[in-house]
């Protein structure tokens, strides 16, 4: 398991964080200015995410390709798509979105996923 206790990223480009193939934890995140998603989780990836905040991203949170994805808390503003759970390639299916506590301002799309993939949000205020 890799543990990162503290993530910032500011005007990314594409995605602010990408993580694939592996097992992760971070502690808290601060995502700002991505040019497409705040957190990519895919290809099998275990994520932890315990303390995260998102602005200004096309998509807050992706979880695809047999990932598993869990957020303790995030909160996220000035986002297209919050969350986001699918089957991208062929090889893999779907994934799995568990969030605990989601707080997303000023969205165009609360969750987004395909009929292979699941969101489950315990506490959106």
């Amino acid at each position: 398991m890799t543990y990162i206790k503290n993530l910032k990223v500011d005007n990314a480009k594409n995605d602010c964080a990408d993580f694939s193939f592996g097992e992760y934890e971070i502690i808290q995140a601060n995502l700002k200015n991505c040019g497409d998603k705040g957190f990519s989780v895919g290809e099998s990836s275990k994520f932890i995410l315990n303390n995260g905040n998102i602005f200004f991203s096309n998509i807050g949170i992706a979880s695809k390709d047999d990932a598993l994805t869990n957020i303790n808390k995030v909160y996220m503003d000035n986002i297209n798509i919050c969350l986001a759970a699918y089957n991208k390639k062929k090889e893999f299916k779907g994934s799995k979105l568990n969030i605990k506590s989601l707080n997303c301002n000023q969205y165009n799309t609360l969750k987004q996923l395909d009929r292979l993939s699941e969101i489950n949000i315990l506490k959106q205020n």
